[in-house]
């Protein structure tokens, strides 16, 4: 089972993401999604007003669940502090990020927090999947 962690400490962020400068003006979280113990994806966002961007996503071999339960947990996070709208520029999730409800116009992803946590993405591909 995967289980998926936020960590707000900004000093194990920095650690998670060493070459990704943290912005000190806005709140800032990373959630790691662990199974059997085992670490095996990250995500981090920036929550600055009703605004939230989605900085870093990292899973293994694309998995595309994986992605979408980081992704859905992020927006999560950024909903529980008032932003209302997610940017993602993300390209390698471009898929995911579509099927969740992003909209895309020039490789910047944008949706309404309440829309995107409301539709379904990945469970139309888990038929063909398993």
């Amino acid at each position: 089972m995967v289980f998926y962690r936020p960590i707000t400490d900004r000093a194990e962020i920095l650690n998670l993401f060493p070459t990704t400068p943290l912005p000190t003006d806005k709140i800032v979280a990373t959630y790691v999604a662990e199974e059997n113990g085992a670490f095996c994806g990250k995500c981090m966002v920036a929550v600055d007003g009703q605004v939230c961007e989605i900085a870093k996503l990292s899973v293994p071999n694309g998995d595309v669940l994986l992605a979408e339960g980081l992704l859905r947990s992020a927006l999560h996070f950024a909903g529980n502090r008032n932003a209302y709208t997610a940017v993602c520029r993300e390209n390698d999730f471009r898929e995911t990020l579509l099927l969740l409800g992003f909209a895309e116009q020039d490789g910047v992803f944008t949706g309404e927090i309440p829309t995107l946590l409301l539709g379904s993405c990945c469970k139309h591909n888990r038929g063909a999947n398993g």
